[in-house]
Order: structure tokens, then sequence, then C-alpha cells
């Protein structure tokens, strides 16, 4: 029996070579029951197709904040409601620092601003970019916020270094989302 019966998720997927992972991502949170959401920005659909993470999510993908809208509200005003998790697998170090400092220049980050379901965050990217103090410091934030981090991992990064960065394991996020709503 699926454990995320009508649990409503969004899972937000940024430009990461990591985002390649969120079609499991999805594929599993379906199987467990829940409605996936998923919106991209620009930059994650020049790694992973939207067309792909429709089919496993079974939804329709959003990622244009600016596409005419065919009903009302707005998308990210309609995606934000009733959400029961906020996700974004990979966040990378630019998604991370418009969500600290409330900017919102496209449809993943208006959802941030509009959602006022619990935020989980998987960062994602190159280990200097993880150990800079900015990064450190918007990661900061957002854990002051109450949002849950799901540490990167170590080991080869896409880049070809050794080092923390690495997405975690999908398995990893799957269970901290099924803990967190269980």
């Amino acid at each position: 029996m699926p454990f995320l019966t009508d649990k409503k998720i969004l899972l937000g997927v940024t430009g990461s070579i990591a985002a390649c992972k969120a079609a499991d991502i999805a594929s599993q949170l379906v199987k467990l029951g829940a409605q996936v959401h998923v919106v991209m920005t620009r930059e994650a659909t020049r790694f992973v197709q939207p067309l792909t993470l429709q089919t496993l999510s079974r939804n329709p993908v959003a990622s244009d904040l600016w596409e005419t809208p065919t009903a009302w509200p707005p998308p990210h005003i309609e995606l934000a409601s009733g959400a029961d998790l906020f996700l974004v697998a990979p966040a990378t170090a630019h998604t991370l620092a418009c969500f600290a400092h409330g900017l919102a220049p496209d449809l993943l980050t208006n959802l941030y601003l509009a959602t006022r379901a619990p935020v989980m965050l998987a960062p994602a990217m190159n280990s200097a970019m993880l150990a800079h103090p900015a990064t450190a410091a918007n990661l900061t934030t957002l854990r002051l916020r109450g949002h849950a981090i799901i540490e990167p991992a170590g080991g080869m990064l896409a880049c070809g270094q050794e080092g923390q960065g690495r997405l975690a394991p999908v398995p990893e996020i799957i269970e901290r989302i099924t803990t967190f709503l269980s």
C-alpha cells in the first residue's frame, strides 16, 4: 500500500548535472502514491527534458513564468495551493541564494515565495561553491527559516574533483520525505 497517498509534493528541479536524478525521485514518489508536480528552471531543461518528468510524474511540467495561463489563478499560485511539501532536488547555489534573499526571477523562485508548504532542499554543486561563505550564509538563513536541508554527499563530482557537493543519494531523499510526511 502506498505511503504517500494524496500527498501533494512540488518537486523543483534546477540547472545541475544532478537534475537527471530528479526523474528517479519523481518516479519513486509516484510509486509511493504522491501527487508530484514538477517545476523546472530554464537551466534544468538543458540537462533533462520536461517530457521525461511529465511522463514519470503523470502531471504537466511547469517551467515558464511568462507562459500565458490557461486557467486562473496563475500557475505559481495554483501549484503552491494545498502542497504538503516543496522539495528542490537538486538545489543549485543560485537557487539557494534566490530563496535566501527573496529574489524571484523565474517560476520556481516565485513558487517558493507563494507556497506555505514545508520546504526541503537537496543542494548539489561543486565543493568550492558549497564551501563558499556566501553559500554557507544562504544555507544558514534557510535553516533558520525552518527549511530541512538534505546534506550533499561526498565523492567524485561531475567536474572530476573529489569532495562534498554530490546530490544526496535518491534513497536517502525518499526516506527523508516519507519520514517527514508520515
